[in-house]
């Protein structure tokens, strides 16, 4: 790719063709490389993927005129465009990265510290019984794209419970067809610290032991038991599939119930959470966290519009704006979130 000079490129979206005038890549020869996915490597990230409005007038047809199109479907081709113009940089900015890392692992060799690790505890291991369960039956339900944002969603369970000072009992039941093939594009799952069973989760637990999670239901979720099996929908459906949930809980006469967002935080969006957003509430809970503090310190903060506070008169609840400004003044406990794209053993 030469850098100097306008690249152009052609799209056919709708049978429209149209054609990119691409500027010169984002230069990251100033960038300063720092340790532990600094915001300095997220700022260069963001530099290299980010479309801005200019980008989106760079659209012209054969004729050099304006093509008709959302600004959704021109960024969508711009941000597939931009991504195959700055790869030779992205592979710089990797290379860089792992540069910086060994020189920084060498220093702290050199003057006689130890290079901090992360701390894994194994479920046999763990003093929380606590069994949780993903029931991965929805992959007739899920395209090829779902799947694999659903497979990715599982690795920060598996990374979320890793983590945690005494893991859960993490089960994914029904595990076999297109799930299991997506999974095994992430060499080595197989050995993760993960019960794998085929079954259904009706068939490898008690049916009255069993709490079907499902945002669609009338029950909360007051406390956690440990002799309960929380079961979490693996189903990523964009809310195409309203009710999928309920619907199974209540064909095998399962109980069912919510966890008790609206009781404690007022949200922009909709109220239905990811399959890892909801498994991180409940390790958060288990590990003795309110159910408050646990939601507040989960949710990406464009999903909160603010936190119910109970004054101390046992009056209405009143609300406290969850703003930056205002941090200070709220009850919010600040916790470490732990994704892990490509957690291994």
């Amino acid at each position: 790719m030469t850098t100097e000079t306008e690249t152009a490129y052609t799209s056919d979206i709708s049978s429209t063709k149209l054609e990119y005038i691409s500027t010169k890549p984002a230069d990251t020869s100033d960038i300063s490389f720092q340790k532990q996915g600094s915001n300095s490597n997220e700022s260069t990230k963001r530099l290299l993927n980010d479309i801005n409005e200019e980008d989106c007038k760079k659209f012209k047809n054969d004729n050099g005129v304006e093509t008709p199109m959302s600004k959704r479907q021109m960024k969508k081709i711009l941000k597939q465009q931009k991504w195959l113009e700055n790869k030779p940089l992205r592979r710089k900015f990797n290379k860089e990265k792992k540069k910086e890392k060994r020189k920084w692992k060498a220093e702290m060799k050199a003057s006689g510290n130890e290079i901090p690790k992360v701390k894994t505890k194994k479920m046999s291991e763990s003093t929380c019984k606590q069994r949780v369960v993903l029931d991965m039956s929805y992959d007739h339900l899920m395209s090829e794209k779902d799947l694999c944002k659903c497979s990715n969603q599982l690795l920060r369970c598996y990374g979320i419970n890793r983590r945690m000072e005494n893991p859960m009992q993490l089960y994914f039941c029904s595990f076999e067809g297109k799930i299991k093939e997506t999974m095994a594009k992430h060499n080595g799952f197989e050995f993760w610290d993960i019960n794998y069973i085929t079954d259904s989760f009706d068939k490898a637990f008690n049916k009255e032991d069993i709490v079907y999670l499902t945002s669609d239901s009338k029950n909360i979720i007051d406390t956690m038991d440990e002799n309960k099996i929380y079961i979490i929908g693996g189903l990523v459906d964009h809310n195409s599939c309203k009710g999928a949930s309920l619907k199974v809980a209540e064909s095998l006469g399962v109980a069912h119930a919510r966890l008790p967002i609206t009781e404690n935080i007022d949200m922009k969006t909709r109220k239905i959470l990811t399959i890892n957003h909801v498994y991180e509430v409940l390790s958060k809970v288990v590990s003795g966290n309110s159910w408050k503090e646990a939601l507040l310190s989960t949710l990406p903060k464009r999903k909160i519009f603010s936190a119910k506070h109970e004054s101390s008169s046992d009056e209405e609840n009143h609300i406290i704006k969850n703003d930056e400004e205002q941090n200070e003044h709220t009850d919010i406990i600040n916790s470490d979130i732990v994704v892990e794209d490509n957690s291994k053993n």
